[in-house]
């Protein structure tokens, strides 16, 4: 068994994290709010590694303990704690972000009713892609279950000490490996189905190299990935955001970033994807945390929190 304490920088919302989760469902995640931990699968290479994490600080002092039953070596278990801490945003400086958020009136409010609150990335970048493409014009839930057929069907079960399972996310070759009439027959639409099994393949046979996005700038990444069917601008802020969690994306078509500007600054009409750009200039460098922020408002809402602009 592997154990270790990670120190996280404050302040940070384990409990905002987690309310988050209520109304954007990840199958990949076993959540347990009585004792602020959750379960889920991270790879090493291929291998796919359980890990329990649980909550054990305070908002302004926060810690992050994690275990996993898997035995790993030395240069595993760094890289295994680089990867919870990067999902986490473990690092990340809100203090900064809020103090530019605070310049402005309406959204002032957001810093005191989520602090704490930050992006929690997926796992990694192609399981982060697939889900994006599944979330595609459709609805939370549906795309969240969606994605649990597609993990039933060609996912890897991996179980905890009590036996439990999470069924880990496909890796390229187990998507790669499937059929349109494979997705078509758990709902996926045709071209849904296709794209999804177009990237796998691109990964596949080396035409997308995924490690070397790191390495390279948004407009590069969004120039390289936009040339594959199916992927459009959208998506590929989407994986920059949520996979790569990049801090200055503004993803501007989001339906649910303008229903959110539109509650927040108190206008008659919904902006389009210029008015959007316009207004996130002022958000720079950090137009990321910001839409999380602006996103977290419309969640309040649907999740009946008390809540007060």
């Amino acid at each position: 068994m592997n154990r270790s304490i990670i120190s996280l920088t404050p302040p940070y919302s384990f409990d905002r994290l987690l309310r988050r989760l209520e109304t954007h469902p990840d199958t990949q995640i076993r959540v347990n709010k009585e004792k602020n931990s959750l379960e889920r699968v991270f790879r090493i290479g291929l291998r796919p590694v359980l890990v329990h994490m649980q909550f054990v600080g305070s908002l302004e002092e926060p810690a992050l303990r994690y275990e996993t039953q898997a035995n790993l070596s030395t240069t595993d278990q760094q890289l295994l704690e680089k990867m919870i801490r990067r999902t986490f945003s473990a690092d990340l400086d809100l203090s900064v972000i809020y103090e530019q958020m605070r310049e402005e009136k309406e959204l002032a409010i957001l810093t005191e009713r989520f602090r704490g609150l930050r992006l929690m990335l997926d796992a990694d970048l192609f399981q982060c892609m697939v889900k994006t493409i599944i979330g595609q014009q459709i609805n939370l839930t549906f795309a969240a279950n969606l994605t649990e057929r597609l993990v039933t069907l060609a996912g890897e079960p991996v179980e905890n000490q009590n036996g439990e399972g999470i069924i880990a996310f496909p890796t390229p070759d187990a998507v790669a490996r499937l059929t349109v009439e494979d997705l078509r027959s758990l709902q996926f639409s045709q071209r849904k189905a296709e794209y999804m099994i177009d990237f796998a393949r691109a990964i596949v046979n080396e035409t997308v190299d995924l490690e070397r996005l790191w390495t390279m700038k948004d407009e590069e990444i969004i120039t390289c990935l936009t040339s594959l069917r199916g992927i459009g601008r959208w998506t590929v802020e989407c994986l920059l955001m949520f996979g790569m969690g990049r801090l200055d994306l503004l993803p501007a078509a989001d339906i649910g970033l303008r229903n959110g500007i539109v509650l927040l600054y108190g206008m008659e009409s919904k902006p389009n994807e210029n008015d959007i750009r316009k207004l996130g200039e002022k958000w720079a460098p950090w137009r990321s945390i910001y839409c999380l922020y602006v996103w977290e408002a419309v969640g309040a809402i649907k999740r009946k929190e008390v809540f007060e602009l």
